[in-house]
C-alpha cells in the first residue's frame, strides 16, 4: 500500500528541450531583415561589387542606400 502522506509528483510545465517562447524579446518589428536576390551576367555582379567596395559598403546597404 503506497504511502498516502507523501506528496504526489508534479508534472513538468515543460517538455522538450529548453522554455517555451524562451529568449530575448525583439526590439523592433523592423529590426527584422528579409533576403532577396539580384540577377545579372557576372560583369554586371563584379561591378556591383566594386563599386560597393570602393564606396564602403556591403552590396546589400549600397543598393538601399540609394533607394533614399
Amino acid at each position: 500500500m503506497a504511502d498516502e502522506t507523501a506528496e504526489p509528483e508534479k508534472k513538468k510545465k515543460y517538455s522538450g528541450y529548453g522554455y517555451h517562447g524562451g529568449g530575448r524579446p525583439r526590439k523592433d518589428k523592423e529590426a527584422r531583415r528579409v533576403t532577396t536576390s539580384i540577377s545579372g551576367t557576372p560583369s554586371e555582379i563584379n561591378l556591383l561589387k566594386e563599386r560597393a567596395a570602393q564606396a564602403g559598403k556591403t552590396v546589400s546597404r549600397y543598393v538601399l542606400d540609394d533607394l533614399e
